[in-house]
């Protein structure tokens, strides 16, 4: 097996074709520098220079041909190791983060990629739509995607080796139309919903969401919510409660405000949800720090 060193030590001299000038470079002597070659001579299985002028060496056929292909081995490794402390740092390579439709609502992910892309520009951003909740699990576990960002419960239980990041609290309000009885009525009771027309996610969507209101109806009303629409996400929520379709919930934060014609009740019940990311606990992808520093660096 050659080594590094003897490479180089092949490499000065070939470009020299001088044992005193090539050894000086190397700071060895002469004679280590002669057995050196020899020994690689050995390992090749050729002769790689003509010493039959002690005052002037030459590289044999097999010297010019094996220079040609080996002269870029130590800048090779010289970029082979610069790469390797880039990756490490999460610098290079492709980050894969899968969004949920929600997360669009309260994250501006086209300033955060831009802000990623100028501090990161040999890192390739890979932006993956997550419309189904329970997708997060699957993206994460395949290893499709390094990181997921999504609404979901607190105590949210993740896959084997996969975490759970609390980005910030979801505040869930009941939005219901300003002309509405609930508007004006001064508390809410679970009880006097039994009979509302709901907006909801779907629950291949929200499986969690939607169970979760299924049991406290049936805790407190004996029977399930009357879902007669479903839609994702605020905006799409927003629009079919102005319209009169039902009343529907919002996961907001204080500097949100509310369109002409709804307005926002406080639950009747304490709903424990957050924006959270998902990522391996473990050897992830480096570059999933680099993300998290900027977009909680960029959350109010």
């Amino acid at each position: 097996m050659i080594s590094i060193k003897q490479i180089q030590n092949f490499l000065v001299l070939a470009e020299t074709l001088h044992f005193g000038k090539a050894a000086a470079r190397l700071r060895i002597s002469q004679a280590t520098l002669s057995s050196e070659i020899k020994r690689m001579e050995q390992s090749v299985g050729a002769k790689l220079f003509d010493r039959s002028d002690k005052w002037s060496i030459k590289l044999t056929v097999a010297g010019v041909s094996y220079y040609n292909s080996i002269k870029n081995v130590p800048n090779d490794i010289i970029n082979a190791q610069r790469e390797a402390v880039k990756s490490a740092r999460g610098e290079i390579g492709t980050l894969a983060v899968a969004v949920s439709s929600i997360a669009y609502d309260y994250i501006n992910f086209g300033m955060i990629c831009k802000k990623m892309s100028e501090m990161y520009p040999e890192l390739k951003l890979k932006i993956l739509d997550m419309p189904i909740a329970r997708n997060r699990f699957d993206v994460l576990s395949s290893g499709k995607a390094d990181i997921a960002i999504f609404a979901g419960s607190c105590d949210v239980v993740m896959p084997e080796n996969f975490i759970a990041k609390k980005l910030f609290d979801l505040k869930v309000a009941l939005v219901v139309p300003a002309k509405s009885r609930w508007a004006l009525q001064k508390d809410i009771r679970i009880e006097d919903l039994k009979n509302t027309h709901f907006i909801m996610p779907p629950a291949e969507e929200a499986p969690n969401w939607r169970r979760a209101w299924n049991e406290i109806f049936m805790e407190h009303c004996q029977s399930m919510p009357l879902v007669t629409q479903e839609v994702a996400g605020a905006k799409g929520t927003l629009q079919f409660v102005t319209f009169g379709l039902g009343v529907g919930f919002m996961f907001m934060r204080q500097e949100d405000r509310m369109p002409e014609g709804v307005v926002l009740r406080e639950l009747p019940v304490k709903m424990n949800r957050a924006l959270l990311a998902g990522y391996r606990e473990m050897n992830f992808h480096p570059a999933v720090d680099n993300f998290l520093q900027i977009l909680t660096g960029n959350i109010s």
